[in-house]
């Protein structure tokens, strides 16, 4: 039975919401990067993304762990 949420491999569910996490962060650090003047907007960005990338890695070997995936 073929799983509806992950047709391709892929997490559908997980895509589409870190796809919207990253474009609304990406949004707020270009409307309000200004107020933070020692950094540029790349470098929020960067740091946005690092900190989206291990917080994702932690939660993939907890569920992993888990036997959740």
């Amino acid at each position: 039975m073929v799983d509806i949420g992950n047709p391709f491999g892929v997490d559908l569910a997980t895509t589409i919401f870190g796809a919207g996490l990253s474009l609304g962060l990406s949004a707020a650090v270009m409307e309000y990067g200004y107020r933070i003047p020692e950094y540029s907007n790349a470098e929020l960005l960067g740091g946005v993304g690092v900190g989206l990338v291990g917080v994702g890695a932690f939660l993939g070997v907890v569920m992993v762990l888990r036997g959740l995936r």
